[in-house]
């Protein structure tokens, strides 16, 4: 008898350990917002999450180049525009 209730002990901590249990990573929020990962699953989101905003970054850091050029083209500086080119071709990278 007493085997049994350690036992069946044993067995209800484990369900409520596992109960509670942190999610992975906050599924409904956006991946700018999310601050807490747990377990594999988790840190294979916040991989994801970190190649995603450095690409969303690198597109800011292109497109901040493409309309420094056109200004630099506005005003016929030939050093500005051969320096933003040189920009423009290192940020922004065309995907075949």
């Amino acid at each position: 008898m007493n085997k049994i209730f350690i036992i069946s002990a044993f067995t209800l901590t484990l369900v409520a350990c596992g109960a509670h249990r942190a999610p992975p990573y906050e599924k409904e929020k956006r991946p700018e917002d999310r601050g807490q990962y747990s377990g594999v699953e988790g840190v294979i989101q916040k991989q994801k999450d970190q190649a995603y905003l450095a690409n969303e970054a690198n597109k800011f850091k292109c497109q901040d180049a493409r309309l420094d050029l056109v200004d630099a083209e506005a005003e016929g500086d030939i050093n500005m525009i051969r320096r933003v080119k040189a920009r423009v071709q290192k940020l922004c990278v065309v995907e075949k």
